[in-house]
């Protein structure tokens, strides 16, 4: 298992920066907003959909652009200066691209997205971003919508069941319902609390453990994730699926998150977790030298647990499975 990172500061991947000038707009938002866009699949019509998205008036985009992209960034760039292209070396996570994005950003808010999705300009407007801020959460999910314009379940509820950790994927009914993490990463980030807490944990791969991993961390250090009903994007295509399938990345997620206990005024991982631990691990010194490391990133940041993994998942009301 590689290290873990102790802060929210780690050795990101190298990558050029193109474009980005100052397009003489004046701000449309009182709040300012960076729209950070994540590329996957076919870049077909991609010039269209700069040209949409520059319309949405936000103070700056930036798309992250994969090793392969750099060849049409040149043309991209002259055709929309005002986009900030940030052209990675080496390929990365998405949690990490987050992360470095969330980083260049100038925005108080970085709304992320991607390049398969439409975002009608009122799901932006200026009152609906001011009330974001106001809510004063780490991130505000939105409203999701497949292509056929079915509204998704992508609010996301833990729950224990024997001992057993759920998660449930519910419809979104009220304005500021709790969701455990982003579904699919997207929404309106608070740049300040999203460093604070750490970002994505760039050791993990895996995106659904790196978002589990994101989401427990943030509810047991005093962070809320909630669902902006007003805030709504719509996907043009069909979404990808994800493995949930215990991993190594799994194992590092139980020891950071489900074997914390929380003291009243610290978090704690106790040496009794470790012989549990032997279970999921692949070999004992593998298994030690993983606890080892995972019980020193506990110490460091003990005082910032407000909770632990049993609190997190009694927030919900979740029906019986």
């Amino acid at each position: 298992m590689s290290t873990i990172p102790s802060t929210s500061k780690r050795l990101t991947v190298p990558y050029t920066v193109v474009g980005g000038g100052r397009s003489g707009r004046a701000r449309r938002f009182p709040t300012p907003l960076t729209v950070l866009l994540l590329n996957r699949g076919g870049r077909f019509f991609k010039h269209a959909f700069f040209e949409e998205l520059a319309r949405l008036g936000a103070e700056e985009i930036i798309s992250i652009e994969g090793p392969t992209a750099s060849y049409e960034i040149e043309n991209l760039s002259r055709d929309f200066p005002s986009i900030k292209f940030m052209v990675l070396h080496e390929a990365t996570s998405r949690g990490e691209q987050i992360n470095m994005g969330v980083e260049e950003a100038k925005g108080e808010l970085v709304f992320v997205v991607w390049n398969n999705m439409k975002l009608p300009s009122s799901s932006i407007a200026a009152r609906i971003l001011e009330r974001i801020r106001e809510s004063d959460c780490l991130c505000s999910v939105p409203l999701m919508q497949n292509a056929r314009f079915e509204t998704m379940p992508t609010i996301m509820a833990p729950a224990f069941y024997n001992k057993l950790l759920k998660v449930l994927a519910l419809q979104p009914s009220s304005d500021g319902m709790m969701s455990l993490f982003p579904f699919d990463y997207c929404g309106v980030y608070n740049k300040e609390r999203f460093i604070l807490v750490g970002g994505y944990d760039s050791t993990l791969t895996n995106p659904y453990w790196q978002k589990m991993d994101f989401g427990f961390r943030s509810y047991m250090w005093g962070e809320k994730i909630l669902c902006s009903t007003a805030l709504h994007v719509s996907y043009a295509g069909e979404l990808p699926s994800e493995d949930s399938t215990p991993n190594d990345d799994y194992r590092l997620f139980y020891l950071k998150n489900l074997s914390v206990r929380f003291t009243g005024d610290s978090g704690t991982l106790p040496r009794s977790r470790l012989f549990p631990y032997f279970f999921r691990a692949g070999g004992y010194l593998n298994a030690l030298r993983s606890f080892r490391q995972a019980r020193a990133w506990v110490e460091v940041n003990r005082f910032r647990f407000k909770q632990d993994a049993r609190s997190v998942t009694e927030l919900w009301e979740v029906p019986e499975v």
